[in-house]
């Protein structure tokens, strides 16, 4: 196949005038006609329908058409940024990530990467997991680290894979002036009648399921403080003993010395989990390619 000549077809379809592409690519129109039917000819069918008067994309031109034209694009715009700025681009990983999984797997991630790829540039991004889901679904950021769904095959049927790292089991934070402060495990009908601070439910499904579920099970229905999402805002709000909240181990870990106590649950196994998210391709970057396998081999990061 000759790429030259595609990218002949590509300028006349622009104007669709061969004497105006025949400037812009600097050749005669008789060369430039000549091209086109030589591809056509190597392809099978016609490109364009040549008249006196006008010029026009037949159906399978206009496919090629819109196909291979963002192709060329891309390819002279990377060109002429190279030529412009005398450098090649660094490679750059885009990751959208949860505040949880910025403190609990980033840092390590990020020192394999500075390790094994010393030139990458990182970028990235705090969010929420529904954000995140989003913009690696879109294709802005390669990787997202999320609150593993409830119902985690929805993201499969969505496009997306995933890596889901250690389960963290949920337990109950309350003010050290809470009158349970005292206790290390409640059941968690001692707290029906508390005011609980609750997840948005659609920046934080998973978490507020969770807490939906854990009061079920425990038979009632929480009372709403109101919602949160923002980790520090949270124990903020528990610390001064105007609620009390919900949280999986690992997130509570992060709050180091807030004055809140978290208390096990009895006769409760709920959990929850940090996922990696990445959309599926058969064409994979390498870099990509290379941090799956990290997180992969390295599911406890």
């Amino acid at each position: 196949m000759n790429f030259l000549s595609l990218r002949y077809f590509i300028e006349v379809s622009n104007h669709l005038s061969f004497s105006k592409a025949s400037k812009v690519l600097h050749i005669s129109q008789p060369g430039l006609s000549q091209q086109i039917s030589s591809l056509e000819k190597q392809l099978g069918f016609k490109l364009l329908n040549r008249t006196t008067r006008k010029i026009t994309l037949t159906e399978e031109g206009e496919y090629i058409y819109k196909k291979l034209a963002p192709s060329f694009d891309d390819i002279e715009k990377t060109v002429s940024n190279i030529v412009e700025n005398k450098i090649v681009p660094k490679p750059k990983i885009k990751i959208a990530t949860i505040p949880s999984a910025a403190s609990i797997y980033i840092p390590n991630l990020l020192k394999k990467i500075r390790i094994e790829f010393p030139e990458v540039e990182v970028d990235l991004q705090e969010t929420t997991s529904a954000r995140a889901v989003k913009l690696v679904k879109q294709q802005k950021y390669q990787i997202g680290f999320i609150r593993t769904p409830i119902h985690a095959n929805i993201l499969t049927n969505e496009g997306l894979n995933m890596i889901e790292f250690n389960k963290s089991p949920l337990q109950l934070v309350v003010s050290f002036e809470h009158r349970l402060a005292q206790k290390e495990s409640i059941h968690l009908t001692e707290v029906k009648n508390e005011p609980f601070i609750h997840y948005h439910a659609v920046q934080a499904h998973s978490l507020q399921f969770l807490l939906e579920k854990a009061c079920s099970i425990a038979g009632f229905s929480p009372k709403k403080l109101c919602e949160g999402s923002e980790l520090l805002t949270i124990a903020n709000l528990v610390s001064n003993n105007l609620g009390v909240a919900l949280m999986p181990k690992d997130m509570i870990d992060l709050l180091g010395a807030k004055k809140v106590k978290a208390l096990n649950i009895k006769n409760m196994n709920l959990s929850s989990s940090i996922s990696a998210v990445w959309k599926s391709s058969e064409h994979t970057p390498f870099l990509i390619n290379q941090i799956i396998h990290t997180l992969q081999s390295n599911a406890s990061l």
